[in-house]
């Protein structure tokens, strides 16, 4: 069985530092992390300013899920954050991420991120499979996610969302990843 991971765990990349986020991060500078179309697609919600006691509640968390803080090395707070759903009877995870400051979008750092994460639970805690959930019209997410990092498409739930404003509905995409695939894209290829 995989474990869970300590409360203050920490996790870090050549330019940034992964770590918990908590109720103590909720502050007026994460205000506009849902006012923008694609932060509130990402969460599930309408575009809005994003009150105190809604960062603080989200924040909350539970055993099983993980919310990492995606904090560059030379600020003091937080630009996005991982959303971490453990399985650990299953040793399965899903993950997602939002980068909520729009001006950090589009600098490639959610490989740089991801990689110390796939680490950490793979390696450390010994999850076999990582799930991803995405909306097929979330296409920057898709081509990063299935241009060479092992994830693949495993189903496409057709209907299974429902827009939290609009009641439509619309289709999501489940894509998996397994551990010893992860590993193997990273040892050294032996010249033949």
């Amino acid at each position: 069985m995989a474990g869970l991971p300590p409360s203050s765990l920490t996790l870090e990349s050549r330019n940034f530092i992964l770590r918990r986020l908590t109720k103590a991060d909720a502050s007026e500078r994460l205000f506009s992390w849902a006012d923008d179309d694609l932060a509130a697609e990402m969460l599930n919600t309408k575009r809005r300013q994003w009150s105190l006691a809604e960062q603080a509640a989200f924040f909350a968390g539970k055993p099983d899920k993980v919310l990492l803080a995606i904090v560059p090395r030379q600020q003091e707070y937080p630009i996005g954050f991982y959303s971490l759903h453990l399985q650990p009877r299953i040793g399965v995870f899903t993950i997602s991420h939002l980068i909520s400051d729009a001006a950090w979008r589009g600098k490639d750092l959610t490989a740089e991120t991801s990689d110390p994460i796939y680490e950490y639970l793979f390696n450390k805690l010994d999850y076999a499979k990582a799930k991803a959930n995405v909306r097929p019209q979330n296409r920057p997410m898709l081509w990063l996610m299935l241009g060479g990092k092992n994830w693949r498409k495993e189903a496409r739930l057709v209907g299974h969302l429902r827009d939290a404003e609009t009641g439509e509905r619309s289709d999501l995409l489940v894509l998996g990843m397994l551990a010893q695939e992860w590993r193997a894209a990273r040892e050294p290829r032996s010249a033949a």
